[in-house]
């Protein structure tokens, strides 16, 4: 584990569908579980549609290191009345976490909203005993907008998630 947390060359592009074993595996570690609302024992091809693309307006990244998938990332826009909007999630491998892969991927998901595609408002929940996801997210501008108590059920317990948001440009009127 120690190799891991040395430089690393990690090449952030967008995903691809032979990339769906490495997402599986990534999937289905006790972490990643932990951290989100993904159930124990998903089956691949669960795992591989939940990665895909939902619409042509969704961004799906991953983050590529010695010829693998460690971490990958997707921005989903919304519609309509919300289409200034969008949602995100983040994934990295348990074993090169703390590298800086998910500022990595988390900065390609803003740039992209902030210069391609003009999305004013990202949003997402945080379990709020996730210290580590949100000093991340506070780090790249987001707030915690409020707490959604008793939003799911992990562990055997009920837990509290935080709302976060982050709007661009951030002096909104």
């Amino acid at each position: 584990m120690d190799q891991t947390r040395t430089s690393m060359d990690v090449t952030i592009r967008a995903m691809r569908e032979d990339d769906a074993p490495d997402l599986f595996e990534i999937y289905n570690q006790p972490a990643f579980r932990f951290g989100t609302l993904a159930l124990p024992y998903e089956s691949f091809e669960a795992v591989k549609k939940w990665a895909e693309p939902r619409s042509p307006r969704d961004l799906h990244l991953a983050a590529e290191a010695n010829d693998r998938v460690v971490g990958a990332a997707a921005l989903r826009p919304f519609y309509g009345r919300r289409a200034h909007a969008a949602e995100f999630w983040i994934a990295v491998h348990e074993d090169f976490a703390g590298n800086g892969i998910g500022s990595r991927l988390l900065a390609a998901v803003i740039d992209t909203a902030d210069n391609w595609i003009n999305i004013q408002r990202i949003e997402m929940t945080v379990f709020t005993d996730n210290t580590r996801a949100i000093a991340l997210y506070e780090k790249f501008g987001f707030v915690i907008e409020g707490t959604h108590r008793a939003a799911t059920f992990r562990n055997g317990r009920f837990a509290d998630v935080h709302c976060m948001a982050r709007l661009h440009p951030p002096a909104w009127p």
